[in-house]
């Protein structure tokens, strides 16, 4: 699974949530996830769902503050799996 990188940047409605942002193309995008989701900055999203010039889509664990489950992102805000065990 690939991990896409996050900023924490104010908490949520419950004290377990976080609201986080993400770098996309369009722009920044919030979402609001469980702290628990989160790991060293990361979060997990699934496989790429394409792959175009220097970027990708993923699909995202919950949906953005504007309705957004997929969001084209920049791959340097990505990691891989082999990548991880190596860092």
């Amino acid at each position: 699974m690939m991990r896409l990188k996050i900023e924490i940047v104010g908490n949520g409605l419950h004290p377990n949530e976080a609201v986080v942002g993400i770098k996309t193309n369009e722009g920044p995008q919030r979402l609001v996830i469980s702290r628990r989701s989160i790991d060293d900055g990361f979060i997990a999203v699934g496989w790429p769902l394409g792959h175009q010039d220097k970027t990708t889509l993923v699909e995202l664990p919950r949906e953005t503050q504007t309705g957004a489950w997929r969001v084209w992102v920049p791959d340097d805000q990505l990691i891989q799996p082999e990548e991880r065990k190596r860092a």
